[in-house]
């Protein structure tokens, strides 16, 4: 995989992601380069903060 922008990492975050040139959108462990995964859907959810737990 060829390293790409991240559009939605902050330097504290354990986790980035990114969409491809062909729409599709990576998701990454900023800190092992081995985990990440693909997909050509996604659904955006709120911040940590405006989670709730059940």
């Amino acid at each position: 995989m060829a390293s790409a922008p991240s559009n939605s990492q902050n330097a504290d975050e354990q986790y980035g992601a990114f969409t491809t040139g062909g729409g599709d959108v990576v998701v990454y462990d900023t800190d092992n380069p081995e985990a990440w995964l693909q997909s050509d859907y996604a659904v955006e959810i709120g911040q940590p903060s405006e989670r709730t737990s059940a």
